[in-house]
């Protein structure tokens, strides 16, 4: 995990200048990072507000993604601007006490988002798998991201033992943060763990788990296919629903990865470089890829908000009851269809479907659709 140790390659063996670069390529990366940080920290206050204030919000699922917002909001409120400043100067100027505090929350943080997304997938798979499955609790779900940010943490520490603040008075009064590992390979070693941990292992859960959920809700979609009636029509929906709610899930994982690897990948080739004092990509090449790699990582901390509204009618609604009550505009009560109301009086009472009803049941999540999102 090198996002701040990229400050200096070398490890300090000579003093470094600060960056060179065209005056209209830095007002670019300015400019991309304030717009990208701004929507950020607005989009996932949202979310997180949203989640925390309003009742019929806090659902399983919506208290998970919350807590992937507090993970983006905390990377972009330390690691958007901290990173991007420290490698252009090529030194650390926020002294000892941040150097720690920063990459510690930093790090931490940049593993919480995807194993709160793997334990997204597996809630939904087990709720997908087995309908009448009581639902994970708020008291739950709240525990589950506990022990994901003291995972987080945990995953963390090899590299807060080996973390230092270096300060150099003769010849070139600059301070550094870094990492020092005896022997280097242990940095290596421990850079494909962390490579292992944030990406490649929750991508192949999440992938597997969605997998399932799609091979389920097909077969039971088919089957239901067969056999259309009113009776059916509320089950329906709820299909219908879970589809739509597997495809903003995808979205959100989909956004992780792309995001997410490039810097991943970056990190391990520059820890490869620094191991074995050779180049493979000029500096002018490397200096654009890490900046690159580094955008597009904070770019996802922006998209996950606004994929997560574009696809939430319920959130919309939310967002617009908001605005119409700071108006002073009351809203209407919302109308319940028929139909809903008999999927969520089926969801309420299983004993009372047919045969063919419980079969074609098997694609629910257990969830009383009272609270759920409505997507």
């Amino acid at each position: 995990m090198d996002l701040l140790n990229n400050v200096s390659t070398n490890e300090t063996d000579e003093c470094e200048k600060e960056l060179q670069m065209d005056d209209v390529y830095k007002l670019g990366l300015v400019f991309a990072y304030g717009v990208v940080g701004i929507l950020s920290l607005f989009g996932n206050a949202i979310v997180l507000l949203m989640v925390v204030c309003r009742r019929e919000m806090r659902t399983a699922t919506n208290i998970f993604i919350s807590s992937v917002s507090a993970a983006d909001l905390v990377i972009t409120l330390f690691s958007l601007w901290a990173t991007p400043f420290s490698y252009y100067q090529r030194t650390w100027l926020f002294g000892e006490g941040m150097c720690y505090f920063v990459y510690m929350i930093q790090g931490a943080s940049l593993m919480w988002a995807p194993l709160a997304l793997a334990a997204i997938a597996v809630d939904r798979y087990m709720l997908v798998a087995n309908p009448f499955r009581k639902q994970l609790s708020p008291l739950n779900c709240l525990l589950i991201i506990c022990s994901v940010w003291a995972a987080g943490f945990v995953i963390l520490s090899p590299m807060m033992t080996h973390l230092s603040y270096v300060e150099f008075e003769l010849p070139c009064d600059k301070a550094y943060c870094i990492e020092y590992w005896k022997p280097r390979e242990y940095r290596l070693f421990y850079g494909i763990f962390v490579f292992l941990v944030h990406s490649f292992i929750p991508l192949i859960i999440i992938s597997w788990c969605h997998y399932r959920i799609a091979s389920i809700l097909s077969s039971q979609n088919s089957k239901l296919q067969k056999n259309r009636s009113k009776s059916t029509y509320g089950v329906a929906l709820d299909i219908s629903r879970k589809q739509r709610l597997q495809k903003l899930l995808l979205a959100m994982v989909l956004i992780f990865a792309v995001s997410s690897l490039p810097m991943d990948v970056f990190n391990v080739y520059q820890d490869i470089e620094l191991i074995h004092n050779f180049r493979w990509l000029s500096e002018d090449v490397s200096h654009m890829l890490f900046y690159f790699s580094h955008l597009l990582a904070m770019a996802g901390t922006l998209l996950n908000p606004l994929v997560y509204a574009w696809w939430n009618e319920n959130f919309r609604r939310q967002i617009k009851s908001i605005f119409k009550e700071l108006r002073g505009i009351r809203e209407p009560p919302f109308k319940t269809s028929i139909y809903e109301k008999q999927s969520r009086f089926s969801l309420r009472n299983p004993e009372a479907l047919t045969a063919e009803q419980q079969i074609v049941l098997q694609c629910a999540d257990g969830e009383d659709p009272s609270n759920d999102v409505q997507i």
